[in-house]
């Protein structure tokens, strides 16, 4: 009987040392079995930063073209070439937006066309002329004398020669530097029974 007894403990320890896990160490086992599974679900998918474009330095629309017999097709954002000002800041600014590349004269340098420009088959240029006696500053100008100065002359031409008259044109310089002025231009063409050509968006020069 005695055997019996020593047999059946030896058999208890034996379980004990060689059977699996106990319930402590299957429990953390199961704990970390856990932590882990969570650990995976709670991983969060990340997707690329959206690209933000950047506006472009020059966006010209052009409109009021669709009612002119010689210009049906024209009206549209306009497609910048060339555009630049010249540096006689202390008296006011003259400046170019062309839809072709302009090129440096030999004789007088980057200069901006004076009188009627000779413009590429199909082309548009803009020349405007801000006068202001104490210096382009920031602000608006109009064709009448305001606080800052005034549009003295302002022309678009085509190929075809120069489109006359264009609406009321107004230009608000926002940012001058010693490289580049950057600012808005806008239009009124609409008239009780007539509508011409106008040019609404943003400008940004090098000063050339």
């Amino acid at each position: 009987m005695k055997a019996f007894y020593l047999m059946s403990g030896l058999l208890i320890v034996l379980a004990l040392g060689c059977g699996g896990a106990t319930p402590e160490t299957q429990a953390e086992n199961t704990e970390d079995a856990t932590v882990v599974a969570d650990g995976q679900q709670e991983v969060e998918e990340t997707t690329p930063e959206e690209v933000v474009e950047e506006p472009a330095d020059n966006e010209i629309m052009i409109s009021g073209f669709n009612r002119e017999d010689n210009y049906p097709d024209m009206d549209g954002l306009m497609e910048i070439g060339s555009a630049f000002a010249e540096d006689r800041l202390s008296s006011g600014a003259t400046f170019l937006i062309a839809t072709y590349e302009v090129e440096e004269d030999p004789q007088f340098g980057w200069s901006v066309p004076v009188g009627v420009p000779s413009v590429p088959e199909d082309g548009l240029i803009l020349t405007c002329r801000i006068s202001a006696s104490d210096g382009l500053q920031v602000g608006e100008y109009t064709s009448e004398d305001g606080e800052f100065g005034r549009i003295s002359n302002i022309g678009l031409f085509h190929s075809s020669g120069r489109i006359n008259p264009i609406g009321s044109t107004t230009i608000v310089i926002t940012e001058i530097t010693d490289e580049y002025i950057k600012g808005e231009i806008s239009g009124v063409g609409e008239t009780e029974y007539q509508q011409f050509p106008t040019l609404n968006g943003h400008f940004k020069l090098d000063i050339l």
